[in-house]
């Protein structure tokens, strides 16, 4: 295995035609976590984080990328006891007339309902000036949960938002959908899917002949805990029924907290995610036409998986894995070319414990944000290009 390893890491040097050196966006005063991509209609790349301070309170912020950099970060006022899970993270989303939304989750303060927590969203016309934070969720009862959110710009030009929220059967929990429409925010909601896992991210991405797709780790009867797949074709007006998107038949009697990335690439829409199955944990890459694997790193300590596809048409996997140098373990980032010829290098530096990475398109390169960790130092955000 240690050969193996060395060897993929020499034909990544080749493989890869330029990377820069890490650039931190975070503040070194506070302890930065999670970033997250999105882009403007115009197709401008932004990226967003998380901060907490001293006193553990939390702040967002959002950079719009230039073309070389990222400009000066911008603060949006969320609440600052705002959740801040990797599953269940703050995003922001922008509709096509430019208008922004920031969601995120609150937990509330209730004794009784340890899970108990709303869905919450502040929105802004001009990225500068910001509403009060209002809810997306229609019920207010103080033992119920609303998270693990997605939202999503639609082919309209709206948003979508998708999140997991009551359980409706004797386990799990629901699925639910709501968009905004012009000029507002968000409206009435419905259950798409009336059990899944309860505590992954969830996944959705709007292709170019505006078809919207949705991604959840799902429950079924025989105790799995697979991908799911549904799909609409009128910006959330009406869904298809949830299907399998590959039999796993992972069962475990836990959720998982890990849920997968999706990316449209010139042979359709690919999926990946990662799974415990015995004897076959890692990571998958699947064609979600065909069922089809098209990659899979099925070795140990492997996990946060996301997909991107290049301007050229390019798909690009990355994930975070554990390593050892000496007595050191740290994570480090892995980029992986899926063409006709598979390649894969480490991104980030030995003794680095970095994770939770993040991938932008941009041109024949690519962008790639992780939360990073040195010698104990608070943990940051750092981000590098990738040209090829």
């Amino acid at each position: 295995m240690k050969n193996v390893l060395i060897y993929l890491a020499i034909i990544g040097l080749f493989s890869f035609r330029k990377a820069n050196d890490d650039n931190q966006i975070s503040s070194p005063a506070n302890a930065g976590a999670i970033p997250s991509f999105t882009t403007t209609a115009k197709g401008d790349i932004v990226l967003s984080w998380v901060e907490k301070d001293a006193q553990k309170k939390v702040s967002f912020y959002y950079s719009l990328f230039d073309g070389t950099g990222f400009g000066k970060p911008r603060r949006v006022p969320i609440v600052d006891s705002a959740a801040t899970h990797a599953e269940g993270m703050p995003r922001l989303s922008i509709k096509k007339d430019g208008s922004m939304i920031v969601s995120f989750e609150l937990k509330k303060d209730n004794p009784t309902s340890r899970f108990g927590s709303d869905l919450l969203y502040v929105y802004s016309a001009d990225g500068v000036n910001w509403s009060a934070p209002m809810y997306v969720q229609a019920d207010r009862d103080p033992k119920k949960s609303h998270s693990f959110s997605r939202p999503v710009r639609l082919a309209d030009g709206e948003i979508g938002i998708i999140w997991l929220d009551e359980k409706l059967t004797a386990k799990g929990r629901s699925v639910k959908f709501a968009r905004t429409t012009p000029g507002k925010g968000f409206g009435e909601e419905k259950i798409i899917d009336n059990q899944a896992c309860e505590c992954c991210r969830i996944e959705a991405i709007t292709d170019k002949q505006g078809g919207l797709h949705i991604f959840y780790r799902d429950m079924y009867e025989d105790g799995s805990r697979d991908m799911s797949y549904i799909h609409s074709a009128d910006n959330g007006l009406t869904f298809s029924k949830p299907r399998n998107v590959y039999p796993d038949k992972w069962q475990i009697d836990a959720c998982p907290h890990s849920g997968p990335s999706a990316t449209e690439t010139p042979n359709g829409v690919w999926l990946t995610w990662f799974t415990g199955k015995e004897k076959a944990a890692g990571v998958k890459v699947c064609d979600i036409a065909t069922g089809k694997i098209i990659n899979a790193e099925l070795t140990d300590g492997v996990k946060q998986p996301q997909l991107t596809t290049t301007t050229a048409g390019l798909p690009l996997l990355a994930f975070a894995r554990g390593r050892n140098q000496g007595e050191a373990f740290f994570h480090s980032i892995a980029l992986r070319k899926l063409g006709a010829k598979v390649s894969t290098t480490y991104i980030t530096e030995p003794l680095a414990d970095c994770s939770y990475p993040a991938l932008a398109a941009n041109g024949n390169s690519v962008l790639v944000a992780f939360e990073k960790r040195i010698d104990g130092q608070p943990q940051v955000i750092a981000w590098k290009k990738i040209q090829f």
